[in-house]
C-alpha cells in the first residue's frame, strides 16, 4: 500500500444518483410520480427506487418516504421529507 500527501482544503464531491433520480433537485416537501411501466410490479419499481432515495438520504443527511398508489395510475411517489 502506498499512502499519498494529506491535502487541506480539498473539497468533497457532490453525492451523486447513478441512475436517473431527482434526489439531487428536490427540495422539502416535493414528491415524483414513478409510474409502472408494461411488464413490470410494483415490487420490482420499490426495489429499484426506494434503496437509491435511501442511499441518497444517508449520504446526504436527507430523508425520503416513499408509498404505493395506485389510483388513477399504478405506481409509486417518492417525497422529501427533510
Amino acid at each position: 500500500m502506498k499512502i499519498g500527501k494529506i491535502e487541506k482544503d480539498r473539497p468533497i464531491p457532490e453525492v451523486n444518483s447513478r441512475i436517473k433520480y431527482p434526489w439531487s433537485n428536490m427540495d422539502v416537501g416535493d414528491s415524483v410520480f414513478f409510474r409502472v411501466e408494461k411488464g413490470e410490479s410494483i415490487q420490482q419499481l420499490k426495489r429499484k427506487v426506494v434503496p437509491s432515495s435511501r442511499y441518497y438520504g444517508e449520504k446526504t443527511n436527507k430523508e425520503f418516504k416513499t408509498m404505493t398508489e395506485r389510483d388513477p395510475e399504478e405506481g409509486i411517489r417518492v417525497w422529501r421529507v427533510r
